[in-house]
């Protein structure tokens, strides 16, 4: 059977605050998003996004990107890579 999942990809520019992470997280409930890939990622608060797991990248220079998987989705061979 044909699963179809729902992705985003968005530019964060190093959201950091509870307000911004409350909108983040509010967007990917209202758009019923299964995995984003979040880039200009410099805090590392996005794992307390509730029902997703957070893959962080994190450069050299504390700047990187992620990958947030909704509960149930399962990804596989997550690599990181040092320059983030």
């Amino acid at each position: 059977m044909r699963q179809i999942c729902s992705v985003a990809t968005l530019n964060i520019k190093g959201l950091a605050s509870q307000t911004g992470l409350g909108m983040l997280e509010e967007f990917l409930s209202k758009q019923e998003i299964d995995v984003a890939f979040l880039q200009e990622v410099t805090h590392p608060h996005l794992n307390t996004i509730s029902r997703y797991t957070a893959y962080i990248n994190e450069g050299t220079e504390k700047r990187g990107t992620s990958i947030l998987a909704k509960e149930g989705v399962a990804l596989n061979n997550v690599k990181r890579l040092p320059s983030g």
